[in-house]
């Protein structure tokens, strides 16, 4: 009787390690792909916010930036691609929409608004 419950224990022991062992790797190393669009007013040219690439590229993640300007509006939007490993613990440093928006107000841009797109990661 208790060569079979610590046979039967040792069987738990293991489908539960095995368990956390499949969950832990189902969200480690999975890689996320997103897409911001922020528009944006106070440019007054195309060269003007091309000069943000340097400080958009220093963001963490970001792999991808593209500009547009419509000279007769004055609005300016930037598109910031963002590939990243999902957060895995609070103590990651991932990519922040504010540190984007922040870079934003110091060049003195009036904020206007910013979407999300997530993309599939190939």
């Amino acid at each position: 009787m208790n060569c079979t419950k610590s046979i039967f224990i040792v069987f738990l022991c293991l489908f539960s390690v095995l368990g956390m062992t499949a969950q832990t790797s189902k969200t480690e190393g999975q890689i996320t792909k997103t897409v911001y669009y922020y528009k944006f007013e106070g440019a007054k040219s195309l060269e003007e916010v091309n000069l943000l690439n340097k400080d958009v590229f220093a963001l963490k993640g970001v792999t991808e930036f593209k500009t547009e300007f419509k000279t007769e509006s004055g609005f300016a939007q930037i598109v910031v691609v963002v590939t990243e490993k999902t957060r895995t613990s609070e103590g990651e440093e991932l990519f922040q929409t504010t540190d984007l928006k922040k870079i934003l107000e110091q060049k003195g841009y009036l904020n206007l608004e910013m979407t999300t797109e997530e993309l599939a990661v190939d």
